[in-house]
């Protein structure tokens, strides 16, 4: 046996180790199985939150739990809430943000819950306004005291951190010691690392996410750790694109999407049927929307992560939303459908107030891909436009081409 075939065979036994630790854990908190139905949500968790998150708004009318909030601060962040689970959570939230950490001199039950904590800074961010900062607050009255229990594992820290990062604080560092390389790599597969490292960096930790699936001793961790593992090490095989080879940065997005125009040579457009007894076939792109749908068409199969119409954190009275947007590389694209009628310095003004929105102090996106589909062949004006753009801080690489003659 080849020694990749023997380290192939040694790692899926490894996830299977995981998946029966976590599958086979009885007793879990509800918000202990949101964790993992949020986590885990690709790999077939047992519950959905869907079905969780129901479940908790029936009860919240008649009594609560901090567990509850955290059902529905993981389902708000994976799939959204209606209108009476999000007025309920925020009743819960200004209730336990009133509760003290302790009780007769003694931690509450949630002190050291990192998991249900994680899921109610996910509640709080979703519901925005005053709320993230209420929890905020709430959050720095113990969790740094908490974080230096010799009781609390590293990677309880490392969701501390993530859960004060949601909500705007930075009083718990993340750990970076190489024993929780996975659950780094964990949160950032689901977009909640409150650090974004170097290239290099991300690739050590995956590195050693894939050298801990290897040493064995799955089932003597937790569930929430256990499903951790896992999940970091389903991101680790699932984000290498297919069609790129090496770990993809902006620069590999940046040379697919160049490729469009290749790509487009076999775009149906047929005068008459190809086939005997079929009709001919034209696949037009009409407007803005059209070009979105081939952009997710071609990039999807090679970024597993990569989010549509992803809405970004509120900007006062405005909450941004982007076209295109792949997590693991922090990556924004933008996509610009140019008409006959259309002056190109619209293109520009929308990308700078793209920018502008997007962009903003604390930020932690690399750029913005500027894709922009001529449909009036305009060739002549394309190197001024390009000129433009690249002009606008935050701006990677405008893409522009022309639509081919029909």
């Amino acid at each position: 046996m080849k020694s990749g075939t023997a380290t192939e065979v040694l790692l899926q036994d490894a996830a299977k180790a995981l998946r029966r630790r976590v599958l086979g854990a009885s007793e879990k908190s509800i918000s202990d199985r949101a964790f993992l139905a949020w986590l885990l949500r690709e790999d077939a968790p047992l519950d959905d939150l869907v079905t969780l998150s129901k479940s908790v708004t029936a009860k919240l009318t008649v009594g609560r739990s901090y567990h509850d909030i955290a059902v529905l601060g993981y389902t708000s962040s994976v799939i959204g809430l209606e209108d009476d689970q999000s007025e309920g959570l925020s009743s819960a939230l200004q209730w336990l943000c009133g509760r003290s950490p302790e009780i007769a001199g003694d931690p509450a039950p949630f002190y050291t819950d990192a998991v249900a904590l994680l899921g109610i800074a996910f509640g709080a961010k979703a519901l925005a306004g005053e709320y993230p900062e209420t929890v905020r607050k709430w959050l720095e009255g113990f969790v740094p005291k908490a974080s230096e229990l010799a009781a609390v594992e590293n990677w309880q820290r490392c969701l501390f951190a993530a859960a004060l990062h949601l909500v705007g604080s930075t009083c718990v560092a993340l750990p970076d010691d190489q024993d929780v390389a996975d659950v780094r790599t964990a949160l950032r597969a689901r977009d909640a690392c409150p650090t974004s490292l170097r290239k290099e960096d991300r690739q050590e930790d995956e590195r050693q996410t894939l050298e801990v699936m290897k040493t064995g001793g799955q089932d003597s961790i937790s569930t929430a750790r256990a499903a951790l593992r896992l999940a970091a090490f389903l991101w680790v095989r699932r984000s290498a694109p297919i069609f790129v080879p090496s770990r993809a940065d902006v620069s590999d997005v940046v040379k697919l999407l160049a490729r469009v125009p290749a790509g487009l040579r076999r775009w149906a457009w047929e005068q008459k049927p190809r086939v005997r007894g079929g009709e001919p076939r034209k696949w037009h792109i009409d407007h803005e929307y059209h070009v979105q749908d081939l952009l997710y068409f071609l990039l999807a199969p090679n970024f597993p992560d990569i989010k549509d119409e992803e809405y970004f954190p509120s900007l006062g009275q405005k909450q941004p939303r982007t076209d295109i947007y792949i997590p693991s590389l922090k990556l924004i694209i933008e996509a610009k459908f140019v008409r006959q009628a259309d002056p190109f310095q619209k293109v520009i003004d929308e990308i700078a107030a793209d920018a502008g929105t997007y962009l903003t102090d604390g930020s932690e996106y690399s750029g913005i891909v500027a894709f922009v589909w001529d449909d009036s062949r305009r060739t002549e004006q394309h190197a001024l436009l390009r000129s433009g753009l690249l002009k606008i801080p935050g701006v990677v690489v405008p893409l522009l081409f022309p639509v081919q003659e029909r």
